[in-house]
Formats: C-alpha cells, structure tokens, sequence
C-alpha cells in the first residue's frame, strides 16, 4: 500500500512541477513574442533643430545603461548631443516628452530612436550612416 501511494503522491508532484514548467515557459514565449521593438522610425527633425550632432542622447546622471550607451560612443569615437532629461531646460523636457518614452536611455540617429542600451541596434544605425 505504501508503494501505491509513494507512485500517486510522485506522479502528482511531477504533474505539477511540469504544468508549472509550461506555464513560466508559456508566459516568457509570451512577453518576448510581444516586447516593442526597441527600433522604430518617428518625426525627428525638431529635435536636430538646434544641433549639429548626427546621434542624440536623452539620459540621465544615474543611469548605468545610459553610461553603457556613452562610453559605447565615445569607445567608437561618434560625436553625440548629450541631453540630461534631468535639466532645467525646458526645451529638453519638451523634447524628451515627445518621445513618448517611459525612460532613458533615448537614442536618436536620423529618424531612427532606438529605446534602451541596444548597443547592436544602435551599431547597425551608426554603419548605415557611416558613421563608424
């Protein structure tokens, strides 16, 4: 009898731990099936407006990310417009505003804005306008 129930109490473990396996396995297919592009065209002209620079960086002092995406920069030496989202400036928070962004780091090349420290995205921009 012992064993009987040894098998019935496994066999209901293993059920569970592999439905719940599928479950997180189905939710993170899910969240990467639907993650927004970090890549997407817009108007862009505005923010050029008052630059030179070919790359516009929206940041912030204390983000890491944004430290990742300078130091990226500077490593490939690509001139950049800083923009500390944290400025008094008016214009800049206009500007940042317009992105719709939840965050920073904001990259603008072009008409492209590429959303967070996508390195490789932002790789791919800078070789289309030949600037690396």
């Amino acid at each position: 009898m012992n064993q009987h129930i040894f098998k019935v109490f496994s066999t209901y473990i293993l059920m569970t731990l592999l439905g719940f396996s599928m479950g997180i396995g189905a939710l993170y297919a899910w969240q990467h099936l639907n993650r927004p592009n970090s890549i997407f065209e817009m108007e862009t002209s505005a923010h050029f407006a008052t630059t030179d620079k070919a790359l516009i960086l929206y940041s912030a002092s204390w983000c890491n990310y944004c430290q990742k995406v300078k130091n990226y920069l500077h490593q490939h030496n690509v001139v950049f417009e800083n923009r500390d989202i944290e400025s008094s400036d008016p214009t800049i928070q206009q500007l940042f505003q317009s992105l719709d962004a939840d965050g920073v780091p904001q990259i603008l090349i072009g008409n492209k804005v590429i959303r967070g420290a996508d390195l490789s995205a932002i790789e791919q921009e800078l070789k289309k306008l030949q600037l690396i």
